[in-house]
């Protein structure tokens, strides 16, 4: 019954998020569906909440209405298109000369099953939205995320990565005939399971103990994510898909909880309602999380002009 989210076991509520005042939280894709939900909650907390959107006008009409909603002034845009890695480099530089802290970042922006296209950087979208884009901005914000730890990273990735197929075949995502919109989207979820576990590596290895990066599943749920499948498979998804609210609760306990830190909780991956699963396929291979950092890195220096590489 995994597959069917509503009938999961809920073991985390809003009301047991707690005080954020003083924390700094970034949520890439936060204007609308879960995004939007994870910056409202958190904004009631007293976080100070970065909106990091590519839309300006559709932005800051939530800025405003997360500010009135909650009486909490610290709600800011800053514009971000994860199609073009030099405006993430642009975000981060705004964003750096705005805050000298972060302890929450939550990738959490993706696109899914859409028609095959190019980034401006000629990556296939899906892998360019969902990995590629997230993974530069995590680098670009690494330190500051140590600097300000404890803190946390949570990658959204999807119970999609257990689409089956056998290989990443890297090399070749960004090829139009290789394209299928279905097992690309798995992959790309897929990719978020690895980079996490990677990252968790390689912090540890580095006696980094206090940040927390983890990945999660937010579950089926009712946003406009789902407008490149059928009207058909929309109507029966509908059926069983479950609220943006609910949706949010999973990333939420891994951004905010105490658990967290107290379990501690790192390079794990979570399904609703912030409940621990193993990853299955690729996602839960030896060798994938490396190879899909050294094909990353080398993919940023090729697209990049001066990028130096992955402080870590």
């Amino acid at each position: 019954m995994d597959f069917i989210d509503i009938f999961a076991k809920r073991s985390f509520e809003f009301n047991q998020i707690p005080d954020l005042k003083g924390k700094v939280a970034l949520i890439t894709g936060s204007n609308t569906g879960i995004g939007k939900v994870c910056a409202l909650e958190m904004a009631k907390q007293g976080a100070t909440v970065i909106l990091a959107c590519r839309n300006e006008e559709k932005t800051l009409k939530v800025v405003e209405e997360i500010k009135s909603q909650t009486g909490n002034q610290n709600v800011e845009f800053i514009q971000l298109n994860l199609l073009k890695l030099s405006s993430v480099k642009d975000f981060a530089d705004q964003f750096l000369a705005r805050h000298n802290e972060l302890h929450i970042l939550v990738n959490n922006a993706g696109v899914m099953m859409c028609p095959f296209s190019l980034s401006e950087d000629g990556i296939e979208t899906q892998f360019a939205t969902n990995h590629v884009a997230h993974y530069y901005l995590t680098m670009l914000l690494l330190p500051v995320l140590e600097k300000s730890a404890p803190s946390r990273i949570v990658n959204v990735s999807s119970i999609a990565h257990r689409v089956p197929f056998k290989e990443l075949n890297l090399e070749t995502i960004s090829d139009p005939s290789k394209y299928n919109k279905y097992i690309h989207y798995g992959k790309s979820k897929t990719c978020n399971i690895l980079f996490t576990r990677e990252l968790n590596k390689r912090l540890q290895a580095k006696g980094v103990n206090n940040v927390y990066v983890n990945s999660n599943h937010p579950g089926g749920v009712k946003t406009d994510l789902y407008r490149h499948i059928s009207s058909i498979m929309n109507a029966v998804l509908n059926r069983f898909l479950i609220t943006p609210e609910d949706g949010a609760l999973t990333q939420l306990y891994l951004a905010t909880s105490p658990d967290v830190e107290e379990k501690p909780i790192k390079g794990e991956y979570y399904v609703p309602f912030a409940n621990h699963a193993e990853p299955q396929g690729v996602a839960a291979s030896e060798d994938g999380p490396l190879k899909l950092w050294e094909f990353t890195e080398n993919l940023l220096k090729e697209k990049v002009p001066g990028y130096e590489g992955a402080p870590i």
